[in-house]
Formats: structure tokens, C-alpha cells, sequence
């Protein structure tokens, strides 16, 4: 069932591009595709298809979660695909549109980064685990993982890490605490 779903968006897709083709608008329109969880549903029930899905047995939320973000446009159709292969979030799709669309915005007010910016890649979730370009901690278990045995950590870089994570999840809230 979820396979033939994905079929069936791809399809869907299809129709809507040709679409807005046919309309002549499609090198004035812009679709972003998203997911905003992990197929939760293959994990319901008592089995977990999610390895057979994965190829592989996820370790962490990181790994559980992951999924992709495409964002396409007629007019870059006959372009090559523009791939970021640093650690994203949906967290980083509001500034990098932004960025995108040439809108004015402060990016110190947004918790995500433009992921075409010079701003370092940063993760991370509400149990305090983050992932970097350096590698990935795990809160729960107090635990940083590098990339590679052959990276170079800078010192003092985890705790900085850490702080800055710390400061982010507690500035979101004080934002609702306070009503903005």
C-alpha cells in the first residue's frame, strides 16, 4: 500500500506538471514536496517494515526520520538537479525559500538556516540530539558520533554544539510562552 501510494502521487505529479505546461505556466510556479514525518504506518501494528523499507535498521531518530525535500520550478526544468547533501531540517525550508523568492528576512529570527547560505548545517530535535557536517550526539546516551574516524573535531565543539541547541529549543518556547 505504501509503495502504490508513492505511485500514485508520481502520477499526480505528472498530470500537474503537464498541466501547467500545457497552461504555460509552469516556468512561474514552484512546488515543494515534503514530508512531515517518518511512514509512521509501517511501523504500527505490532511489525516493523520500516528496515525492509530502509535497508537498514535505524539506530536513532535521525536515521528514522529522514525523507527528502523537492523543490521544482519549469524554468530550471532543463537544469541540473541542485543536490545539498549537508544535514537539513524542515526547519531550513522557510529561510531557504525565503532566499529563493528574494524575500527580505532576518535570519537570526528564524530557528533554520537557508541551505544555500555559508551558515553551518545544524539539526536538531526536542530530545536535544543534533547532527552537524562534524557528526551526530545523541542526548539520551550523552554521545558524539563523528562522520568519520578522520575528521578533525574542533575543541570544545560538543559542548558548544550543545549550548547552542539548548538555546534554540528554549528560545522557540519563550516565543509562545509570551504569545511572539
Amino acid at each position: 500500500g505504501y509503495l502504490a501510494a508513492n505511485m500514485e502521487l508520481e502520477h499526480a505529479m505528472t498530470y500537474l506538471v503537464q498541466t501547467l505546461e500545457d497552461a504555460g505556466i509552469a516556468d512561474d510556479t514552484v512546488i515543494v514536496l515534503v514530508s512531515d514525518h517518518y511512514p509512521y504506518g509501517l511501523s504500527a501494528g505490532g511489525k516493523d517494515y520500516l528496515p525492509e523499507l530502509f535497508g537498514y535498521v535505524p539506530q536513532d531518530l535521525f536515521q528514522r526520520d529522514h525523507n527528502r525535500l523537492i523543490i521544482w520550478c519549469g524554468i530550471l526544468e532543463d537544469m541540473d538537479p541542485i543536490v545539498v547533501d549537508t544535514p537539513t531540517s524542515s526547519l531550513d525550508i522557510l529561510p531557504t525559500l525565503s532566499n529563493l523568492f528574494g524575500t527580505e528576512f532576518d535570519s537570526r529570527l528564524m530557528p533554520g538556516r537557508d541551505v544555500f547560505s555559508d551558515a553551518p548545517a545544524l539539526v536538531y530535535n526536542m530530545l536535544y540530539d543534533w547532527k552537524t557536517e562534524y557528526g551526530t550526539y545523541i542526548s539520551s546516551t550523552n554521545t558524539f558520533t563523528p562522520v568519520s574516524e578522520d575528521i578533525q573535531i574542533p575543541e570544545g565543539y560538543v559542548e558548544q554544539i550543545k549550548a547552542i541547541v539548548r538555546n534554540r529549543i528554549h528560545y522557540s518556547a519563550a516565543v509562545l510562552d509570551v504569545n511572539y
